[in-house]
């Protein structure tokens, strides 16, 4: 099973090589051009998974990226009295096996729709353009977005993979930053939310923020305290840079840091603006609504969807009164 399974990951291989997903060139496509694209990633993404029974809808393609560009529902079977245990842990590898097996195919029909969509605008026009002059609604940029950071992580994950069988979610929970975010199982996801949201608290808790009054000002103003609080906030770097400073080895290098942080604030200035145009919070689908929370640097765990919708309302209301420096470095509390 592992063989042939790692003859189908290196054929998968092959289209991580393309370079045109990374090129600057984009096009403005039709309304039915975009209707095909994304009927086609459901298609498939349905074609692939055998671990589904139902299909889930989005209400607002405009606003939504698809489901593909999500993990796929993970089945894993139940154990049954008479059931000996190799024979149980063989089918548990197996439904682990379909998961990533399923995941690496949206990865590649995620691929060849945001290909379609940059291979034919106009070139020498980023997609941070595109979005700002209506050329690509909200769903086709995060697609894209997603689709390159999946793309990238293909090789080595891949390997593992094929290396590692049935054994691979024993591996790559070690490895988080290797795994496209289509093959990120559930504990892996909420494992990940946990870490940074204790990671954030953590940098709450050191008081090195500055005051209200200083807090309108752009990255290159920031104090390197401030700096480092937004890149753990929003989970910019490792945390073992962190452990490398407490031992007196330097941590992140400062322009490592203001390049991440200068790039992360700039994607949340582009993001509230594709929200507010493209639709509103209401539209959001769920995982969509958690993901551009902690893309904010605001706890998600624990809170239902009423909440989560207050928390991202509140955030594009205080755009209007606060510079986006200012709502990363303070608590949402203290927005209103």
């Amino acid at each position: 099973m592992t063989a042939t399974l790692s003859r189908g990951l290196y054929s998968t291989l092959s289209f991580s090589l393309n370079t045109s997903l990374h090129s600057n060139t984009i096009w403005h496509p039709s309304v039915a051009l975009f209707s095909h694209v994304h009927s086609e990633s459901y298609k498939s993404a349905l074609r692939h998974s055998s671990t589904t029974t139902a299909t889930r809808v989005i209400h607002n393609q405009r606003i939504n990226p698809p489901t593909t560009t999500l993990p796929p529902p993970l089945v894993l079977p139940n154990r049954s009295p008479s059931q000996s245990a190799p024979s149980y842990y063989y089918s548990l590898g197996r439904a682990y096996l379909t998961f990533y097996k399923t995941g690496l195919k949206a990865v590649y029909s995620n691929f060849k729709s945001a290909r379609a969509l940059t291979s034919s605008l106009p070139q020498s026009t980023s997609i941070e353009q595109a979005l700002r002059k209506g050329m690509l609604s909200r769903g086709e940029w995060q697609l894209i977005r997603r689709s390159r950071h999946d793309v990238a992580r293909i090789p080595l994950f891949a390997l593992v993979v094929a290396c590692c069988g049935e054994f691979t979610p024993l591996v790559v929970v070690f490895m988080n930053g290797i795994v496209p975010k289509t093959c990120r199982v559930p504990k892996q996801v909420i494992g990940s939310r946990k870490v940074l949201e204790e990671r954030r608290k953590a940098s709450f808790r050191r008081g090195t923020l500055a005051s209200e009054a200083d807090l309108r000002k752009s990255v290159e103003e920031l104090e390197k305290a401030e700096i480092l609080h937004i890149g753990r906030s929003l989970g910019l770097f490792s945390k073992w840079w962190d452990k490398l400073g407490e031992y007196g080895l330097g941590g992140v290098p400062s322009g490592l840091l203001k390049a991440r942080v200068r790039k992360g604030i700039n994607y949340l200035d582009m993001d509230d603006f594709a929200i507010e145009r493209d639709g509103s919070v209401s539209d959001l689908e769920i995982e969509e609504l958690r993901i551009a929370l902690e893309d904010r640097g605001i706890d998600v765990l624990g809170k239902d969807n009423a909440q989560l919708k207050v928390l991202l309302r509140n955030w594009l209301k205080a755009r209007g009164k606060k510079t986006l420096t200012s709502l990363l470095l303070t608590r949402p509390s203290a927005w209103t």
